[in-house]
């Protein structure tokens, strides 16, 4: 018989994440009330919860002049009101990235400053597994072989990956970005021609540009060999339709965020990690035509068109559903679906967990009952009727992470 994993969580057609950048948050009351209002359900400044579910990042230290939130005040080891709150949103998992370890845009990064925040990790058994480069030349703790990025190389005094294991780092963002709405989906002409575009553009208007731009491929991952030798997950994340980026900012985020580009993910069945600073410049109210667009978004979720989870979820769950292996047992009275606590991938191997199974969806064919093992249990599962394609199919559900 033949089992195979559906591309999304039956019966999602694409994937959504938001994954917002902290620098410039405009306070502290405005960074809690926003992910209230997009995560529950109560009432926040912004109007009534969309019950969705977005994450957020952050750093530990400011290094800079200007007014940022960070876990501690400045670059010293004194927690800000911020730091407890940050704590919560690491263990609901709703903080899921780590924005490099601090705002150094004017210098002074020294691997110490990565070591007390991998302490911090540890001391509350905290895992972070998404890395976002942030910053300009001076911040030399960027990850990558471009210009002003030492955080790989071992031979710089900035160096500081052989630190991601303990920190539970799986996923880093070196800087590319696309215009492509949804990665690995259909190759329509949507999706092909932009891909063009940006190949063309790579080899003429930015080929002596050194820092990390288009990939000539529209893969959500790619392995990354870091120079000290260790294997990552590099991923890409979307800016806009088309057009120069400016500061990605709350007002920036409407035009993202826009009811056309969701329409057109949903064609093109990809996945998309939305690419903003949408804690910057936010005000006290929330433009109409945003609400009009976070409202039709909630609807095409609810709806379950588009599956929609943190930054670090929707990662897994490609890498999961891409390399996850499973044995299949068809017995007389039932099939048995035997999934491996090892996953082997282009960039090493790993345990998985049984968070880690949360949507994975498997085509079956045999008209008799299905069960799907997981370290010698049987996992709650759902038998679902036909999709698009006609076939039947069995899920482990995806459910909503609890908010705080």
């Amino acid at each position: 018989m033949t089992v195979k994993i559906r591309k999304f969580p039956y019966p999602y057609k694409c994937a959504l994440s938001i994954s917002s950048d902290i620098d410039n948050a405009s306070s502290l009351e405005s960074f809690v009330q926003f992910m209230d209002f997009l995560n529950s359900e109560k009432k926040t400044k912004y109007g009534f919860g969309l019950g969705l579910e977005v994450g957020n990042s952050f750093w530990f230290f400011n290094g800079s002049n200007s007014k940022q939130l960070s876990y501690f005040e400045g670059i010293t080891e004194k927690e800000t009101a911020f730091a407890p709150i940050i704590r919560s949103y690491l263990e609901s998992k709703h903080i899921d990235t780590l924005h490099s370890w601090g705002n150094f845009d004017q210098g002074g990064f020294k691997r110490n400053y990565a070591e007390r925040g991998v302490e911090v990790l540890a001391k509350y058994n905290f895992n972070i597994p998404v890395w976002v480069n942030h910053g300009i030349n001076l911040n030399y703790q960027k990850i990558g072989d471009y210009p002003n990025m030492y955080g790989d190389d071992p031979t710089h005094h900035c160096y500081h990956t052989d630190l991601f294991h303990d920190s539970g780092i799986e996923f880093v963002w070196t800087g590319k970005a696309t215009h492509v709405i949804g990665q690995n989906g259909r190759k329509n002409i949507s999706i092909l021609s932009k891909l063009f575009i940006q190949k063309l553009m790579r080899k003429t208007k930015y080929k002596h540009v050194e820092d990390p731009i288009y990939n000539y491929d529209n893969n959500l991952i790619n392995p990354l060999l870091l120079r000290d030798g260790n294997k990552t997950w590099e991923f890409i994340r979307f800016i806009n339709s088309w057009g120069r980026a400016g500061e990605l900012d709350f007002y920036e985020f409407v035009e993202q965020i826009k009811t056309q580009n969701l329409k057109r993910l949903i064609k093109n069945q990809g996945i998309m990690i939305l690419y903003t600073h949408f804690n910057e410049n936010l005000s006290g109210k929330i433009p109409i035509k945003l609400n009009r667009y976070l409202t039709n978004l909630k609807n095409m979720v609810n709806r379950k068109e588009i599956l929609m989870g943190t930054t670090s979820r929707i990662l897994k769950y490609w890498e999961v559903s891409k390399h996850i292996t499973f044995e299949v047992q068809d017995l007389k009275n039932k099939v048995m679906i035997f999934i491996n606590d090892t996953m082997y991938s282009p960039v090493g191997k790993k345990s998985v967990t049984s968070f880690h199974l949360s949507g994975l969806t498997f085509y079956i064919n045999r008209p008799k009952p299905h069960e799907i093992i997981f370290k010698n249990k049987i996992c709650r599962a759902i038998l679902n009727p036909t999709d698009e394609t006609g076939k039947r199919s069995i899920s482990i559900p995806w459910e909503k992470l609890d908010y705080p």
